[in-house]
């Protein structure tokens, strides 16, 4: 009989494993690295830069090496607690948890910082880690080149979103802080800011833009919503009695069962399977309706797997 995963309790900034480290060589025995292969990834890490087809949005990739330690210190950082309105980078949290505190509001504001990846500069990172951390100024250094690509985050390294809260800490602090002081409901995944409540208003509004500009960022995709209509909110729709699947959804699901049925041959099918189950998985997190069709499914996608490899033998 399994037993349920334990998940680690969070811990206070000061018991993080990254705390006041005094030297690179104190950091590359306490993470488990050699420290010339630290230094050597500091200077001469060779990222893959492409594109997304769909967005055109620029990804950094680290190679793996480096991306292996972007995940272990993404680790480290991830055990430390954190305010309540944050939902990335948070175990049991997630996009989803970070659109219910907002059922059921008449009004609401979101936004978020344009470009915030590129926009965080390797020098808040160093700071993060001298002033918060305590570490040493080397050690600081060494961890912010180690994190940045030319001198910024990157965007396709899994330790940015974690390390951009950090950077910016102080400026969601003064957000939450503006929304307690008008009875309004914050939370925040990654830089999407979404602020509800009676008195989310256009001028509440544009005094969130004034605290962002104010940490020398740019406000993007600012919108005011008011009244029972459904809202969009970090990929959900929020209701007036819950949370909903957005209709852009509905629709690709629908296309992947409809693609399904008109596949001729097992290849077509095996092709379309693997997006159509994710889909339904995912889309079970909100809608549990989903969860029978998508057992229904990735069982004909494991059937079909085990036909092409009768077919193989």
């Amino acid at each position: 009989m399994k037993t349920a995963k334990k998940h680690r309790p969070l811990i206070p900034l000061d018991r993080c494993h990254l705390y006041r480290i005094g030297s690179p060589k104190v950091l590359a025995k306490r993470i488990g690295w050699k420290l010339d292969t630290l230094e050597d990834l500091s200077m001469n890490a060779k990222y893959r830069v492409f594109r997304l087809k769909r967005s055109g949005r620029q990804v950094e990739e680290p190679p793996p090496p480096l991306q292996s330690l972007h995940r272990q210190i993404h680790g480290y950082l991830s055990r430390i607690e954190t305010p309540n309105y944050l939902h990335s980078n948070r175990k049991g949290r997630s996009y989803i948890s970070n659109a219910k505190p907002h059922v059921g509001a008449l009004a609401m504001i979101k936004i978020d910082v344009k470009k915030f990846f590129p926009s965080v500069e390797q020098h808040k990172v160093m700071h993060f880690f001298r002033d918060d951390l305590k570490c040493a100024a080397d050690v600081a250094g060494l961890l912010a080149a180690l994190l940045c690509k030319d001198g910024k985050l990157p965007t396709g390294s899994s330790s940015s979103p974690i390390i951009s809260y950090y950077a910016y800490k102080a400026m969601f602090d003064d957000i939450q802080s503006f929304a307690a002081k008008n009875h309004l409901v914050m939370t925040c995944y990654v830089d999407d800011i979404t602020l509800s409540g009676a008195n989310a208003t256009l001028r509440q509004l544009h005094e969130v833009r004034k605290i962002i500009m104010r940490h020398g960022l740019r406000a993007h995709k600012a919108k005011w919503f008011m009244g029972l209509g459904a809202k969009p909110v970090t990929g959900v729709m929020v209701t007036k009695n819950g949370i909903e699947l957005p209709h852009s959804r509905w629709k690709a699901i629908k296309a992947d069962l409809k693609a399904i049925k008109q596949c001729a041959n097992r290849e077509e099918k095996l092709e379309i399977y693997p997006k159509l189950v994710s889909r339904l998985y995912e889309a079970s997190q909100i809608d549990p309706g989903c969860r029978k069709l998508a057992d229904i499914h990735h069982r004909l996608w494991k059937e079909a797997l085990a036909g092409d490899v009768q077919l193989a033998a």
